[in-house]
């Protein structure tokens, strides 16, 4: 048994959500590695210092342009190409790496699957680019889950405003008090608090909460969401992992 931990206040959580709309990198898919890959290969093609993976890790959640930014911002960052020369072959390099490297996390195949078989509608509030996303999904079969993915190239504006998990919410018809938003990182949570939606932390992804964030649940795993999920609704149709 996995085990999950509500949160002190739990006024702002739904007990029966209607819409579950995740983060992708760091919560339904493991992409550091791919990414660390694709950035230190422009960074040191520029004849830059490569990051680390730890460095890469705290900045993932910020998608692939801000991950960019953060890495040109360094003071001794000096370079030849145009920024929008060096996105793109970052984008080109990633999305050759991606597809081979990047692993679903335990267990979030058979979560995806069975929410929607139970009745969920489902979405995608990412700060990822429109074409890494579309790949990832068509990747691991994921095309036909989701009601509506907000990205990078598409959103009204990027986590941590709440705009664009507002913009999940309209599509799929579900007011945010009646939606739980799972991710794993303080922008996740901030963009939750702004859109007055739930935030489920998961807590093996990326991204670390301070005190301040709002959290309504904290959980270790999928299938502790399953648990979670179940809690709060009472039904979930079993299924296999794809």
């Amino acid at each position: 048994m996995t085990s999950w931990m509500t949160a002190v206040d739990s006024r702002s959580s739904p007990q029966r959500p209607r819409a579950l709309v995740f983060d992708v990198d760091g919560t339904l898919i493991d992409t550091l590695r791919p990414m660390h890959t694709a950035l230190n290969d422009v960074l040191t093609s520029e004849g830059l210092a490569p990051w680390g993976l730890p460095a890469v890790r705290d900045q993932l959640s910020l998608g692939l342009d801000g991950l960019l930014d953060a890495a040109l911002r360094s003071p001794a960052a000096t370079w030849a190409n145009d920024r929008e020369s060096l996105r793109a072959r970052l984008l080109d390099r990633y999305l050759r790496i991606v597809p081979h490297e990047a692993r679903c996390y335990p267990r979030a195949d058979a979560l995806l699957r069975r929410a929607r078989d139970g009745g969920y509608r489902l979405a995608v509030c990412s700060n990822a680019s429109g074409p890494v996303l579309a790949l990832l999904l068509e990747r691991f079969g994921w095309t036909t889950l989701f009601d509506c993915v907000v990205h990078a190239g598409n959103a009204a504006a990027l986590k941590p405003s709440g705009l664009p998990l507002r913009q999940a919410l309209s599509v799929v018809d579900v007011p945010p008090d009646e939606a739980w938003m799972i991710g794993d990182s303080a922008l996740d949570a901030r963009c939750a608090q702004a859109a007055g939606c739930a935030f489920v932390w998961f807590s093996p992804g990326y991204g670390v909460l301070e005190r301040s964030d709002p959290m309504f649940a904290r959980v270790d795993s999928h299938d502790a969401l399953g648990e979670l999920l179940f809690a709060h609704r009472g039904s979930w149709p079993q299924v296999r992992d794809a």
